[in-house]
């Protein structure tokens, strides 16, 4: 089982090949781009709980499981996109960055996992929110209702969830979480 540490760097190493392949002009998924947002989120997640999760094996530990399994499919998904479109060499030197991740060789600077929200970008098509999630709302809901609702998610420690996209899509994962939290609306 890979570290939690050493997932993150392999993470950032998964988003910077991704940025280097869109200069490269090369096209990905919708799916990719929540995958890596939503393994983001789930890694920081179990950053949070890094000792309990050492301490025991509970649904936290099964979790990261998971989380490993889709970032390493992400990163072998990735690299033959690269062969195919930029070239082995391409590939090789990306190969090589991974292989130093995984072996905890590579220097990093750790996500930023507290955000406040005056960095959320301020565009007229972009909106947020944040709000502190209940403890029985697990984080693997609220990662499918990213990737549903097509939003950015971004969760701390603290459960403090921060939401941003576009508007309408934001409006969307605000209703879907409020019935999360309250249930149906009986209003209206």
């Amino acid at each position: 089982m890979t570290s939690l540490a050493d997932l993150r760097s392999v993470w950032m190493v998964l988003n910077d090949l991704m940025g280097e392949l869109e200069r490269n002009g090369v096209v990905l998924s919708d799916l990719a781009y929540a995958d890596l947002r939503n393994s983001k989120m789930v890694i920081e997640y179990l950053s949070s709980f890094e000792d309990d999760i050492r301490a025991g094996e509970g649904g936290d530990t099964q979790l990261k499981l998971e989380i490993e399994q889709k970032v390493l499919v992400l990163k072998d998904s990735l690299l033959i996109r690269a062969e195919e479109r930029v070239g082995p060499d391409f590939r090789k030197v990306w190969e090589h960055k991974f292989n130093l991740a995984l072996e905890g060789k590579l220097l990093h600077t750790d996500i930023d996992t507290k955000v406040p929200i005056s960095d959320i970008p301020r565009d007229k098509d972009t909106a947020y929110f944040r709000i502190k999630l209940p403890d029985y709302i697990p984080v693997e809901i609220v990662s499918e209702l990213a990737e549903d609702c097509r939003v950015n998610v971004f969760l701390n420690g603290d459960r403090h969830l921060q939401v941003s996209g576009k508007k309408e899509c934001v409006r969307d994962a605000m209703k879907r979480l409020g019935q999360l939290f309250y249930g149906e609306n009986k209003l209206g």
